[in-house]
Formats: C-alpha cells, sequence, structure tokens
C-alpha cells in the first residue's frame, strides 16, 4: 500500500552538499520542477516530475511527468504534495527544501502544517538542516551525531507539557512560546535525545553543517 510507503519530493533549493539525511530506499521519488537536479546529482532516477518547469527550463520528455501551467496558486513543490497526497502517500520527506530564498523557505515549513492536517507526516531535508512537526501527544527520538544542534520551537502559539531530555539543556512539563526562541541550539548528550509535548504543535529542526550523507540507506 501507498500509505505504508515513502514518498521523496525533491524541491528546487540551490544547496551543492548532498543531503544530510540518506534517500530511503525503495521511496517514491517525485521531483518538483528544477528538484530533478538533485535528483539526478544523487545519481536517482525520478518515477515521475511535475511542474510548470519555469526553473528547469524545459519539459523533462524523456520522462514520466506532468506540466503545469505558470499562472497557479501553488508552488511547485506544493504541486507535488498534493499528488503524492492524492496517490495516498501519508509519509513525504522534501529534499533540496534550504538554502534558496526565504519566502520559499517559509512555504515549505508552511506545507508541514499542511500535511499534518491532511493526515500525513512531513520532514524537510537539506545539506545541513532538517525539520519536522511534533504534534502533542507524540514523542520524536534524535540519534547523537557529530557536531549536530538540536532545536525545539512552539509552532503553534504556545506549546505546554513539553520534555527535553537527553541533552544538555533539559526541560520537564515546561512551556514554550512561539515569541521567545528558548529552544534553540541545544546539544545532544545521550545516545539520542527525547522530544514531548503534551498541548500544541513543537517545530523540531537539526543542524549539521559539516555532515553530509550518500544517497541511499546502508
Amino acid at each position: 500500500m501507498k500509505s505504508n510507503r515513502i514518498c521523496v519530493i525533491f524541491a528546487g533549493g540551490p544547496e551543492r552538499g548532498l543531503p544530510c539525511i540518506p534517500v530511503p530506499a525503495g521511496a517514491y521519488l517525485l521531483c518538483a520542477d528544477s528538484g530533478l537536479k538533485l535528483c539526478s546529482r544523487l545519481g536517482l532516477k525520478p518515477d515521475l516530475v511535475l511542474g510548470d518547469f519555469d526553473s528547469l527550463g524545459a519539459e523533462p520528455t524523456a520522462l514520466p511527468h506532468i506540466t503545469a501551467q505558470p499562472e497557479k496558486d501553488d508552488t511547485d513543490t506544493m504541486l507535488a504534495v498534493r499528488h503524492a497526497l492524492s496517490e495516498g502517500f501519508r509519509d513525504i520527506r522534501i529534499y533540496g527544501a534550504f538554502g534558496g530564498r526565504l519566502d520559499h523557505t517559509l512555504a515549505n515549513l508552511q506545507t508541514l502544517e499542511f500535511l499534518r492536517q491532511n493526515g500525513a507526516s512531513g520532514m524537510l531535508i537539506g545539506a545541513g538542516d532538517w525539520a519536522c512537526l511534533l504534534p502533542a501527544g507524540e514523542t520524536g527520538r534524535y540519534v547523537r551525531q557529530p557536531d549536530f544542534t538540536l532545536s525545539v520551537f512552539a509552532w503553534s502559539g504556545t506549546c505546554r507539557g513539553v520534555c527535553i531530555r537527553g541533552t544538555k539543556y533539559t526541560l520537564e512539563q515546561g512551556e514554550l512560546s512561539r515569541s521567545f526562541p528558548l529552544g534553540v541550539s541545544n546539544e545532544i548528550t545521550a545516545e539520542a535525545a527525547e522530544v514531548s509535548c503534551t498541548e500544541g504543535v513543537l517545530l523540531i529542526a537539526g543542524s549539521a553543517a559539516e555532515l553530509t550523507c550518500r544517497n541511499a540507506e546502508p
């Protein structure tokens, strides 16, 4: 079933490094316009390329593709997200999501909320950064890596019952507000950090500037 299969969307972020999280083996590969360049650079062949192809410069006629009109409300990445949801995917990871224009980065972060509201989980992945949302009642586990920082922000207005464990700065049943970045740049000291909250939605961000990975899981 597609609901149990990962969909990887390659966006058009201009980062030159390899993604900091490997592309899962067996994932469905969907390229949003110039995201095809990142997919090709990783030596991967997409299952589908979608967009208006203004960034790519031409239709990829040799590959399965869907051409959209340039005049549209959705970004090419959002078009790819909608397609993935319509095909039944519920675990969607967007690569090449950082490193470019601020407005595109903010749009990608908002896309995480769109995915959550439509019954799917999402993750943004770049060359040195990743981000995901963690709703109340779930526990996120994040493995320690060299030169890695973990940041926890309130995505909703206020998050309560926040627990951050296995880090240099811990928190038990605390409160995070969207107006103050208390949880920025923490260090994982245990084998893995665990984060949860009882009310609200957290934005979890990881940064490892020197970390790059191969194009498939070991």
